[in-house]
């Protein structure tokens, strides 16, 4: 591999913190190229070059906003690694349907990996992840990625991943994160929220419309004011807690055969 490039969409910044634990695990020139908030222009690829694609799991989907992102990211026959993060419950159709828009974009996959990391809404799910465990799982997947992509060929067949068809439909999440009295004005949140849904006269509050549920405003809060509350939250944070709070699930890999 002469040159890899990580390219993914990750408002709460977790599939950002395991993209750059793969791509540290690989010994080439790594570069990086964060879609979260949009595509300055659009992203081409060549043959030469090696592309992992990250995404969050939102609903057991690919994120609305990154599939109108990653349509504008074209290959040339460009090998790519798939990854998809989900807060321990389920990944469903997401592996399948970034597989699906990549070889549409000229992209071959040949790895995918579905990895866990802390729940961005409810925290106690998957608390600490990606942990000592995860990294060595990480090492092993990129291990096995590179042996891959050395024995490549016209003769190697379609990558199979999880996942059905027609995707699952999603719905709206009706839980909207909003500031408390800690909050200072300073405006990273308007800056960042990848759908406006935050204004500049009155940070403290949210557009529920516009929301997206990404938790953004809250990784990236200097004052840590931005929270989910309220009594809907708390009634589904216990609920979606007592089933996976204590549930342990492990990353999991597909190669091409």
């Amino acid at each position: 591999m002469k040159e890899v490039h990580l390219v993914y969409y990750s408002p709460a910044l977790s599939t950002r913190k395991i993209m750059r634990s793969i791509g540290k695990e690989f010994n080439t020139t790594i570069k990086e190229h964060d879609i979260t908030q949009g595509i300055a222009a659009p992203l081409s690829f060549t043959k030469e070059d090696t592309v992992i694609f990250g995404v969050p799991v939102y609903s057991g989907r690919v994120p609305a906003m990154a599939v109108d992102y990653l349509q504008q990211i074209k290959g040339e026959s460009t090998p790519a690694i798939l990854v998809c993060v989900y807060g321990n419950r389920e990944y469903e159709d997401t592996l399948l349907e970034l597989k699906n828009i990549c070889q549409g974009n000229g992209f071959i996959p040949f790895a995918a990996g579905a990895f866990i990391a802390q729940h961005s809404i409810f925290s106690n799910v998957a608390k600490d992840r990606p942990d000592e465990k995860d990294k060595l799982k990480i090492a092993d997947f990129v291990k096995k990625s590179i042996k891959k992509y050395q024995s490549l060929d016209s003769n190697s067949s379609s990558l199979e991943v999880k996942g059905n068809y027609p995707y699952r439909e999603v719905s709206k999440i009706p839980l909207t994160p909003k500031g408390d009295k800690q909050c200072d004005n300073c405006g990273t949140c308007v800056k960042m929220c990848p759908t406006h849904a935050i204004t500049e006269d009155n940070p403290k509050k949210t557009d529920k419309d516009l929301c997206i549920s990404c938790a953004r405003c809250i990784a990236v809060c200097p004052q840590h004011s931005r929270k989910f509350r309220g009594l809907i939250y708390s009634i589904a944070r216990r609920k979606f807690e007592s089933k996976l709070a204590g549930v342990r699930k492990d990353p999991e890999f597909f190669f091409i055969s």
